[in-house]
């Protein structure tokens, strides 16, 4: 092979190989970055999202209901909206009633809003009732301040030394200490009394 043949080849190699390396440059990496911004206008949809509400980690309140009983309420993260600083939404909820009485009563929540205002409590997902040796295990509770209500509905499952119950929703009256029992069709509450 003469010289002029092996610089003609190695000028066509180089062009090819600089051919294939803008296409790549241009073609491929251009489809990159395409997908980068796309993940980033993703990103910054997320951060003005979380710049609309703000979080708080380990947050308590103390307080005083209606009745005169004192109260304490955990969650593990805590965030409210600008256009509703009293609402309160939690995840990780935790409250202690202490009544004048002594007894103290424990709700449970995997989440939940706290109305910071009027101090009705919201517990959602997965809600536990302790007190003493009562319990009762439910999808949602609901307490109103002002009203006096307890309001505990869907799956709601019931222990205690005197028996156990199941029903779609308990009502209990805190100044008339009533409980109301009800089913969402036409089941029977059940309750089982231990003698």
């Amino acid at each position: 092979m003469s010289p002029r043949k092996r610089k003609l080849i190695f000028i066509q190699i180089t062009l090819l190989t600089v051919a294939i390396l803008l296409l790549y440059i241009f073609y491929y990496k251009g489809n990159i970055n395409d997908k980068s911004s796309e993940e980033i206008k993703i990103e910054n949809k997320k951060i003005e999202k979380l710049n609309e509400t703000n979080f708080f980690e380990n947050v308590e309140y103390k307080g005083i209901d209606a009745n005169g009983n004192r109260y304490l309420l955990k969650s593990q993260i805590a965030s409210f909206n600008k256009d509703k600083p009293e609402l309160v939404n939690m995840v990780g909820m935790n409250a202690s009633f202490y009544f004048k009485d002594g007894t103290i009563l424990k709700v449970s929540g995997k989440k939940g809003v706290y109305n910071n205002k009027t101090n009705d409590m919201k517990f959602r997902e997965d809600v536990k009732v302790v007190q003493a040796e009562n319990q009762i295990s439910a999808d949602n509770l609901d307490y109103f301040n002002l009203k006096r209500l307890i309001n505990i509905y869907g799956n709601v499952v019931g222990q205690s030394l005197d028996g156990n119950f199941s029903s779609d929703i308990l009502n209990l009256n805190i100044d008339d200490q009533s409980v109301d029992f009800l089913m969402n069709n036409n089941n029977q509450v059940k309750i089982n009394l231990r003698k």
